[in-house]
């Protein structure tokens, strides 16, 4: 029982369209083989009534698979829109040098690219490179985010000079850094979406460039 619970559904799938094509095989021997008119008519709705069978099987599989990857497209996109609302908004604007203070920054979500990831709705051919871009970019964010909780956590256990302040600023807004490469990271997984997917209903409407940022860096 064991064993058979391990089975997976790839399995199951095609022991059920084996079984429908033997079926099916058998029907149109039966049919070949008959002998007199009348005896036909029952192989040939048998092969009828499997040939539907294989086809509606067929077709559920397929809308099913694309009503996922419809779902978890636009759960992206909604995703993509509300980083680029806070990579864009004043949580990572530069500190005012001559008054800077600590500050609690915005944190980078990451659930809709976490669901599209575990899903399966592209593991069919076709969506490697949007796998493999949705992964770069998991990491990313969560390795930003930690950095963000390193950066409180420096500046809120004990009070720090302005000097270091503006010093972990300018690191985080410096040509090349830790933000810059997350912006660059959310644009090309922008672009890669509008440029395979942006055909999908709704998917290009929900997308929105990324803006200048709000420090102009």
């Amino acid at each position: 029982m064991e064993r058979f619970r391990r089975l997976s559904r790839p399995f199951f799938a095609a022991t059920t369209f084996a079984c429908l094509l033997l079926a099916l095989a058998l029907s149109v021997w039966w049919l070949l083989t008959s002998r007199g008119p009348g005896s036909r008519f029952e192989p040939a709705t048998t092969g009828l009534a499997l040939v539907a069978a294989i086809t509606g099987v067929y077709a559920e599989r397929r809308a099913a698979a694309r009503e996922r990857r419809a779902q978890a497209l636009y759960a992206l996109a909604d995703e993509l829109v509300k980083n680029t609302e806070l990579l864009t908004g004043e949580g990572f604007a530069r500190l005012d040098p001559y008054a800077p203070k600590a500050r609690v920054y915005p944190r980078l979500v990451q659930s809709a690219t976490d669901a599209a990831l575990v899903s399966g709705a592209f593991s069919a051919p076709g969506h490697v490179e949007l796998i493999a871009l949705l992964h770069r970019w998991r990491d990313a964010v969560h390795d930003f985010n930690r950095r963000l909780d390193l950066a409180e956590l420096r500046t809120y256990v004990s009070q720090i000079p302005d000097e270091e302040l503006l010093a972990i600023d300018n690191s985080m807004h410096r040509a090349g850094g830790q933000l810059d490469g997350v912006r660059e990271l959310r644009a090309g997984v922008e672009s890669l979406l509008r440029e395979r997917y942006g055909g999908e209903p709704g998917v290009a409407a929900r997308l929105r460039p990324l803006a200048p940022p709000a420090d102009g860096a």
